[in-house]
């Protein structure tokens, strides 16, 4: 991995986000309940437009370390 390279984290993120949708659609499966839609509306539907915020920024954050690693290199 190179320095600034944040991509396999953000690629992680992204697999981990999808497991736990499918995860919940299992357990909605057998758990539909109040309780359920509670937990869902607090906890499950928050994380997607939570993550595509963080995976923008780290991308961003990642161009700005890409950008600096080369200005670093070439003064050398």
């Amino acid at each position: 991995m190179k320095p600034g390279d944040i991509g396999a984290g953000a690629g992680r993120l992204q697999d981990s986000v999808k497991n736990v949708g499918l995860r919940w659609e299992e357990t909605k499966e057998v758990w539909s309940d109040v309780r359920s839609a509670e937990f869902e509306a607090t906890y499950i539907e928050p994380i997607a437009p939570q993550v595509r915020m963080t995976l923008d920024k780290l991308r961003k954050l990642s161009q700005v370390f890409h950008q600096a690693y080369q200005e670093c290199k070439e003064s050398n």
